[in-house]
């Protein structure tokens, strides 16, 4: 083991206060802002397809400078909106909408949505979502298969739904004043404002654990390896120890960090969502679903939005494609859409090396004999179960990071190699897990891609009001986030791959045929025939069951002097996908129309997850064979 440097808290590299008196929170730093525009003015000067992506863990401003370059360089194919402030006040929510508006408007075209860092501490789900945004910006029209998404589809993106947590988790400073937030009253307990919260005080660039000996400590070195703290058991011989965060006593009332800012703006349990059961004794998060600010921005923005059909949630920890539902078993879904979920999560396995599973049945603990509305663990009121369940959206979580590559080389125990260790109960805390990280860490200490990040091991530090501790532990960016560089390069080139090959699951209604014949003096017969030539149905079966969608229609529009006996829309309740296969389902409408010959109709297939497909079509002899190629597409306000 190498020898542990000695901290003091006189050469920590930051300067800290002379006084024991809080450190002020509420500073906002305008030039921020300056630095922010600045880089975004000098990016989008260069192409960006020439810009190298940079994979570390981007602040705020960098974020918001990044996302202001490319969609300036790429006007046609990107736009980016404020969906207004997050809790804090002091800093904004982002989206993306990315199409190819030459070819349509973003809300005619079926759509992906993606979101990343619900969880505060979880931003690997933040750069992997923002770095989407820029693996399609600069591959279209050299990789045909994001052209096409571009082309065909929109994609909607919120890269950070917890702007102020990421914030804290990446840079360790907090720089609004936690007490201003919304809710605040219901956050904070009496007497307590967010004035004494963790911070970096060795000025290593982490936020560590102290360890302070105390004889009724509830910690102890394990016996295999002193580094890793493990609960105390009875008849342990100790030494044993206290275990708090690294950090000042900020607010001088004796505890360190006994007053903690509050980071869970959105907390992916106070969706509407099987929220509570039915006696009220399990609940979500919150006092009554969306009452958290971000969580409703994010309803509220997929919500104006039906064209959405594809929803994913980033997340970290455990390496896994996670399905609905959270809170009921997979009998309660429609089989049609457990299988398209099976289908195609399993396509991700090739792409990403993660397994697919269900959050109820291979990610929580069930106890046997209790019906699903009964079940203390079961996660209530999640994201993905409120856009699939509600909504009606195929939606899934990615938890991203796993270290299993790496550690779970022969098992654990009873459980075998080829079961990730997302089924075992604890997974990464459980001491015989962390205890094989440890050695693999120990044995790949220098290996660069670690970027230093890992454990750090414990030194002695002279702290000005616990006095005698040892810091170290884990980094931040290794249990739950990836460490800067390859890996986390690796785990954001894949799920954008797997983005687009999901994305291109979408339906897609269009309409593949047209006969007209005359019936009569300025009297014509216009057969219509549609299709969904997109994998997916152009709504799952969960949606229709909800009514949260209306019937596919294909109907058609004459021009002033122009008319019919009956122009009534034809309605089908969906328009079945292809699954992947040859074989495409036709839909057919028929309508009886008056007009002169050459005069125009406009054809109109209206789907509302499959898309909008508008033609123009004259009033002459055709035959249904024909490719409707020739016919212009229908004009909108949009594009």
């Amino acid at each position: 083991m190498r020898p542990a440097p000695r901290f003091s808290a006189t050469d920590s590299r930051r300067s800290r206060p002379g006084s024991l008196k809080p450190r002020p929170r509420a500073v906002r730093f305008p030039w921020l802002t300056v630095v922010a525009l600045l880089a975004a003015s000098l990016a989008s000067a260069v192409p960006l397809q020439a810009q190298d992506y940079d994979y570390r863990y981007h602040t705020y401003a960098e974020k918001r400078a990044l996302l202001e370059a490319w969609t300036a360089a790429h006007p046609e194919l990107a736009r980016l909106e404020s969906l207004g402030p997050s809790q804090s006040g002091t800093m904004e929510i982002w989206a993306v909408e990315l199409t190819n508006r030459a070819t349509g408007p973003a809300s005619e075209k079926p759509a992906a949505f993606f979101d990343g860092n619900q969880h505060d501490s979880e931003v690997m789900a933040g750069e992997v979502a923002l770095h989407l945004v820029w693996w399609l910006l600069t591959r279209y029209g050299s990789d045909p298969d994001v052209t096409e998404l571009l082309d065909t589809r929109a994609v909607y993106v919120i890269p950070v739904a917890n702007p102020e947590g990421a914030e804290w988790h990446i840079t360790g400073e907090v720089t609004w004043n936690p007490w201003e937030i919304a809710n605040r009253e219901r956050l904070y307990g009496e007497g307590r404002r967010g004035a004494d919260g963790p911070s970096d005080i060795t000025g290593d660039g982490n936020i560590l654990q102290m360890r302070i000996r105390d004889p009724d400590g509830d910690w102890t070195p394990h016996t295999d390896d002193p580094r890793l703290m493990v609960r105390r058991q009875e008849g342990d011989a100790g030494p044993f120890f206290r275990i708090v965060q690294e950090g000042l006593d900020d607010n001088g009332d004796g505890t360190v960090n006994s007053d903690p800012p509050f980071m869970r703006f959105i907390t992916n349990r106070n969706y509407p969502a099987f929220w509570s059961s039915h006696d009220g004794r399990f609940r979500g998060a919150g006092d009554y679903p969306l009452d958290e600010p971000n969580s409703r921005i994010v309803v509220d923005y997929i919500t104006a939005r039906p064209n959405i059909g594809l929803i994913e949630s980033y997340h970290t920890t455990s390496g896994v494609h996670l399905r609905p539902y959270a809170a009921r078993p997979d009998s309660d879904m429609p089989q049609q859409d457990l299988q398209d979920y099976q289908a195609i999560l399993a396509m991700a396995f090739p792409i990403t090396g993660h397994p697919q599973a269900s959050v109820y049945h291979q990610f929580t603990t069930i106890q046997p004999g209790l019906d699903p509305d009964e079940q203390p663990g079961a996660r209530r009121g999640v994201f993905i179960d409120w856009a699939y369940a509600h909504f009606g959206a195929f939606a899934n979580t990615t938890e991203l990071w796993t270290m299993e590559p790496f550690v779970n080389e022969i098992g654990w125990g009873d459980t075998p190699r080829d079961e990730p260790l997302f089924a075992i109960p604890g997974r990464y805390n459980r001491p015989d897990v962390q205890l094989r990280i440890l050695e693999w860490l120990d044995r790949n200490r220098d290996d660069p891609r670690l970027s230093g990040q890992g454990f750090v091991d414990w030194a002695p530090f002279d702290h000005p009001t616990l006095g005698e501790v040892e810091i170290g532990g884990w980094t931040r960016y290794w249990l739950r986030n990836a460490p800067e560089g390859p890996f986390l390069q690796e785990s954001a080139v894949s799920e954008a791959r797997f983005a687009v090959l999901r994305a291109l699951k979408l339906p897609r209604a269009r309409i593949r045929g047209v006969e007209v014949t005359e019936a009569g003096p300025n009297r014509w017969q216009v057969r219509v025939r549609a299709t969904n030539e997109g994998w997916l149905d152009t709504s799952m079966q969960q949606a229709r069951i909800a009514g949260v969608v209306r019937p596919d229609r294909l109907r058609i529009e004459t021009v002033e002097g122009a008319g019919g006996p009956d122009l009534t829309p034809r309605e089908f309740d969906f328009m079945r996908g292809t699954r992947g296969g040859s074989f495409e389902s036709y839909y057919y409408g028929e309508w009886t129309v008056e007009g002169d010959a050459g005069s125009e109709v406009t054809l109109i297939l209206d789907s509302q997850r499959g898309g909008t497909h508008r033609l123009h079509l004259p009033l002459e002899p055709r035959s249904m064979d024909r490719p409707v190629d020739d016919l212009a597409p229908g004009a909108d306000a949009d594009r």
